[in-house]
């Protein structure tokens, strides 16, 4: 869980620095979670424009923003369209341009002669036209949180985003944890261990989604460990030209951070596989999710995966690699419900299984609750 950049709020001072983290019970909590849980089964842009009304409440525009971007990775929107949207804009766009079309009864009479010709309803056709906007996307799940949980996820994403600017990093924790220990290493380059902390020294990137990714990693699985210390020197903005310290433990605002926790209906056990080469963008990308996430195109993505000489199969708008893609088949020939998908794609860190469902020919039998419906295979 990463909060986006532009959403960092910071305290500075006499060469420290400190991300601004919900301490106290805010009503801006509440009143967020309200609005996610009274927009299922609408669309996300009625949605954002409510989310937009609340920054005018009071509260600083980052904060609300900031919240708004933690309740989405808990929530599931899915564009809902049975005619495909590119199909469906030429049909009816060719339809009207042969009439004139100058009040909303001639446009609903175009609507209906293209939905009789389809087989769907007027309604259906309507959701279909422009489904591939973000906008129509409907939220069709949102896995509601306590407002504290919600201040706890808010304070992790918060402390991910930042720890992103980092120069150098240590971190110390009590017992033994090797997989904290690699993903640790493979952050930067390692220094030699000072007594019993580990020390990392990052370089300057531009790439700093997939950084934040890694300390993703690395911080969810520390804390969850006794006695842990994290200090960074961090050099935000990253126009500044000097560093800032940040030291944060398990005996201190370390209490306030919180992962999103992992499902347990559905677990599957991925053996660890050592790679000659890490793919930059993993083993699964979705190209809409991913571009949106950088800020940049299809586009140039698919050429950066190029120029990197990585190696997937081409699904629509879904790639994945070529061993990845039969181990995936099978596991969901066994997968039955909308909640077990769920839960094996996130294990992936996957985020919008649904589109990686529908390139794998599946689509969904909705039911409530929503984790219980069902999957089919065309």
């Amino acid at each position: 869980m990463i909060l986006p950049f532009e959403h960092i709020r910071v305290f500075r001072r006499k060469g420290v620095i400190k991300p601004v983290l919900i301490r106290d019970p805010q009503g801006i909590l509440d009143t967020l979670i309200d609005v996610y849980r009274d927009h299922v089964e609408k669309k996300r842009g009625a949605l954002d424009e409510v989310v937009g009304d609340c920054e005018y409440l009071g509260y600083n525009f980052r904060l609300v923003r900031g919240v708004s971007s933690v309740l989405d990775s808990l929530s599931v929107f899915q564009s809902r369209s049975v005619v495909p949207p590119m199909e469906a804009r030429r049909q009816v766009f060719r339809e009207a341009a042969k009439r004139v079309v100058v009040s909303k009864d001639d446009r609903l009479e175009v609507m209906r002669e293209m939905a009789s010709r389809n087989g769907v309803t007027v309604e259906e056709l309507d959701d279909s036209l422009y489904s591939d906007l973000e906008a129509e996307q409907y939220l069709v799940e949102f896995n509601t949180p306590t407002p504290e949980d919600l201040s706890f996820y808010y304070n992790y994403a918060h402390t991910v985003a930042l720890l992103a600017y980092s120069t150098r990093i240590e971190v110390s924790f009590k017992g033994e944890d090797g997989q904290l220990v690699r993903q640790f290493i493979s952050l930067g380059e390692e220094e030699p261990t000072r007594g019993s902390m580990m020390v990392v020294r990052l370089r300057s990137t531009n790439r700093l989604a997939q950084r934040a990714s890694k300390i993703d990693d690395v911080l969810s699985r520390l804390i969850g460990t006794e006695g842990w210390l994290l200090r960074a020197d961090i050099k935000y903005p990253a126009r500044y030209k000097s560093t800032c310290v940040f030291e944060i433990d398990s005996r201190g605002d370390g209490r306030l951070l919180k992962t999103d926790p992992v499902e347990e209906e559905f677990i599957i056990e991925i053996p660890h596989v050592v790679r000659k080469k890490t793919l930059k963008y993993g083993e699964i990308v979705v190209l809409d999710e991913v571009a949106e996430r950088l800020g940049v195109t299809n586009g140039k993505v698919l050429r950066e995966i190029k120029e990197e000489g990585d190696e997937y199969r081409k699904l629509g708008g879904v790639l994945v690699v070529p061993a990845k893609y039969d181990e995936i088949k099978e596991a969901l020939s066994s997968i039955e419900t909308l909640g077990e998908a769920r839960s094996y794609f996130k294990t992936m860190g996957v985020r919008d299984f649904l589109q990686v469902l529908e390139s794998f020919g599946y689509q969904i039998e909705w039911a409530k609750p929503r984790k219980s419906s069902r999957l089919y295979r065309l």
